[in-house]
């Protein structure tokens, strides 16, 4: 367990709202996953995590704090590709139906299709290769909150700031011309 940063978990439990959707994209032992669940009362945390020693420990810390089985799913690999095979197995579902005798599997599906509200980046030195990933994950409706962590020099950190909103606007406007692509191609078909 680290208790580095520990004011920036305890913060993050008290910026998530009842009922929020969250996605914690290095999700480690639970940093952040959950002060969600606990403190912020998140109606389902999507967690991902490829440690091995890591997703043990994450186990055991949500059964150890008493969480529902079906207000977590833990998403095990590179969370770059966890989510979007998750999506794609969501879109798959939904398009055969939502009828299932597997009433868990079918609930979080629906989730992770509407989107989430709330998106954990917690990786140092930077997260930055999880940013299209969590913009595609963000809720199409109302859009969402990126919780971005870096390691930065005090001195550089207005100039950080600005580069990240104009990087994260470059990766929203593509991943927006993807979608209209591929929206065309479907009318074509």
């Amino acid at each position: 367990f680290s208790r580095g940063n520990i004011t920036e978990k305890i913060r993050f439990g008290q910026l998530v709202q009842p009922n929020e959707v969250i996605l914690d994209m290095y999700a480690g032992i639970g940093y952040y996953t959950l002060p969600a669940l606990i403190h912020g009362n998140a109606l389902h945390v999507f967690a991902c995590e490829w440690n091995p020693n890591a997703l043990f420990a994450l186990r055991h810390n949500i059964q150890d704090n008493c969480i529902e089985e079906d207000r977590v799913t833990i998403l095990e690999g590179d969370c770059r590709t966890t989510v979007s095979g998750a999506l794609d197995k969501a879109r798959r579902v939904q398009a055969q139906s939502l009828s299932s005798d597997n009433g868990k599997d079918v609930y979080q599906d629906t989730l992770l299709l509407r989107g989430v509200d709330r998106i954990s980046l917690g990786l140092l030195p930077s997260s930055e290769g999880g940013w299209e990933t969590a913009i595609r994950s963000l809720r199409r409706d109302v859009g969402g909150w990126l919780h971005i962590h870096g390691n930065v020099p005090q001195s550089e950190r207005n100039q950080w700031i600005q580069w990240v909103c104009i990087r994260l606007f470059e990766i929203a406007c593509n991943e927006e011309e993807e979608e209209e692509e591929e929206s065309e191609e479907e009318e074509e078909e």
